[in-house]
């Protein structure tokens, strides 16, 4: 059945849905990069934050992090949301007209997202996810997964 919105309310519920779905690519965006982190210690993996308007942060600090393995301990398995929850930086919730990064500031971020692996882990890590070009492959799927989105936001209003 169709929402009755009136004339004067159509530019708030535009946003609303515009927002709705902005949420959705940011946690989308950061589960995947979480979810396809090759993991040591799980340094890594613990500090990809985001960021409005700009990419500031650091990295977790040095040390073992339980959340360095997702495990799926149910039927529908956890998410790295559930494990490592979203870290915002420098704001509360994502509004339209702002622009979001999620990023990763270690040192070795960069390294790693090209596929090149610190000399402690062999000089590679034998995961597919984490293969040169995963990033790249992740803001690929996240396009199609954020249209999938705006369908199913669309359905629901």
């Amino acid at each position: 059945m169709a929402r009755t919105i009136r004339v004067g309310d159509i530019g708030d519920y535009v946003n609303q849905q515009m927002e709705k779905l902005l949420r959705a690519a940011v946690l989308e965006t950061d589960s995947l990069l979480k979810q396809a982190s090759p993991v040591d210690t799980g340094r890594f993996r613990a500090s990809w934050q985001v960021g409005e308007n700009a990419a500031p942060g650091t990295g977790a600090p040095e040390g073992q992090f339980d959340a360095g393995k997702i495990r799926k301990t149910s039927k529908r398995g956890r998410t790295a949301q559930e494990v490592l929850p979203i870290q915002r930086i420098g704001y509360q919730q994502e509004k339209v007209g702002n622009i979001y990064s999620v990023h990763n500031n270690l040192p070795y971020a960069e390294p790693l997202a090209g596929g090149s692996y610190p000399p402690s882990w062999g000089g590679q890590y034998r995961s597919k996810q984490a293969e040169p070009g995963w990033v790249q492959g992740i803001a690929k799927d996240v396009q199609t997964r954020v249209q999938t989105a705006a369908a199913r936001i669309g359905r629901e209003s």
